[in-house]
């Protein structure tokens, strides 16, 4: 069975905390990263990996779930302080994780300010600038629906929130690393803000794919393990 641990690193953002559930598996090939975090986070990700015995030096991967701020705010740090590391992820978010093109939260975010007015419209102009600084990163391997990143660690197409968003599924363990397919809100599974899913009959038809599988336990990018 590969043995896998779920990180909580929290990022306050001024009017909130938010905590983030990024999982080291230590696969046969070494350990592999699902998600970088937020901009500015490689010094926690650097103590967190110490926490069990490990530092962002040993990572052979990182898999990236989508191409969200919150997932690869801090990956461009985490490969240039381990330049020999893979990155891996979905062709359709490739492009917006190496900066080929302009990030998909960044046009949404700039389409929804303008609706908006006043200190609302202010708070979200603040939000897309912040967007706009987000670092890119190369891609080193495309991965799809099916393919094992290692032995007994396999690729789930779940897209909805974003369009070439991915889960990973660990085989024997029946363990499933869901990014933002799925969340955990006062105990319950929730689809990922549906203000932030960009095509909610997709993350929906994504949710019953899960359903369908094997899956014992959820280890959802916001809120944590999730049982039954």
């Amino acid at each position: 069975m590969l043995a896998y641990h779920v990180l909580s690193i929290t990022k306050d953002l001024g009017f909130t905390k938010s905590v983030i559930c990024p999982v080291v598996i230590e696969s046969e090939d070494g350990p592999i990263l699902f998600d970088a975090g937020y901009p500015g986070q490689y010094d926690e990700f650097e103590l967190a990996f110490r926490d069990i015995g490990l530092s962002i030096s040993d990572l052979r991967a990182i898999v990236l779930s989508h191409h969200d701020h919150d997932h690869i705010g801090s990956l461009r740090a985490i490969v240039d302080g381990n330049p020999g590391i893979s990155v891996l992820a979905n062709e359709a978010e490739a492009r917006y994780v190496s900066g080929e093109e302009r990030s998909l939260r960044l046009v949404q975010a700039e389409e929804y300010n303008a609706t908006l007015s006043g200190d609302e419209r202010l708070f979200g102009e603040r939000f897309a600038r912040y967007l706009g600084t987000i670092e890119t990163a190369r891609v080193d391997r495309y991965v799809r629906d099916g393919d094992l990143v290692s032995p007994g660690l396999r690729v789930v197409d779940t897209p909805g929130h974003t369009p070439g968003h991915i889960a990973l599924y660990l085989e024997e363990e029946g363990t499933l690393l869901a990014g933002d397919a799925l969340a955990i809100e006062g105990g319950k599974l929730v689809v990922a803000n549906p203000r932030f899913t960009l095509d909610m009959g997709g993350a929906i038809a994504s949710v019953e794919r899960i359903r369908g599988m094997r899956v014992g336990r959820l280890i959802c990018y916001h809120g944590g393990e999730y049982e039954g």
